[in-house]
């Protein structure tokens, strides 16, 4: 009876042993499983959010384009010659302006010395838009921008 005693208590003993093993190694593995599918379930949605962002963007830019396309041919060939063609001015000759502010202009569509002349000093503020710790002049930026200004027109008017 000893033997039958043993192989019982052996089996009972290996059955809890792969119990615990299976509890403290399997389902946690299950578990991390089961995570990571919600985490990607998750990233899921937040992609559909996007690509539905996206997605409206796309029919602005298409409505847009045949907005652009309904209009006058010559309406647009004179605006985009007047992007092309127009000459820019080397704003940087101006003193206190160099290519960090020479851009932030150019991207408020201001190219040239007459453009630049015909801006009024907080709408030239508000293009910079200048830290706290920086100090501009932008009376004398456009005083400047007067004086190249007629100084180009005075020479096409010569030539």
């Amino acid at each position: 009876m000893n033997f039958w005693v043993g192989l019982i208590i052996g089996l009972i003993l290996g059955w809890v042993i792969e119990w615990v093993i299976d509890w403290l190694f399997w389902r946690r593995e299950e578990e991390a499983v089961a995570a990571t599918a919600a985490a990607s379930r998750s990233v899921g949605i937040d992609l559909q959010g996007k690509v539905a962002a996206l997605e409206a963007e796309k029919a602005s830019l298409a409505a847009r384009l045949q907005e652009a396309l309904n209009r006058a041919p010559q309406v647009i060939v004179q605006e985009v010659v007047k992007e092309v063609l127009l000459e820019r001015d080397r704003l940087q000759k101006i003193h206190g302006i160099g290519d960090v502010f020479s851009r932030r202009f150019n991207e408020a569509g201001v190219y040239t010395f007459a453009q630049l002349a015909a801006l009024t000093p907080e709408r030239a503020r508000e293009i910079i838009n200048p830290e706290e710790w920086q100090a501009i002049d932008p009376e004398l930026w456009i005083a400047e921008a007067r004086q190249y200004a007629d100084v180009a027109k005075n020479s096409q008017g010569e030539g």
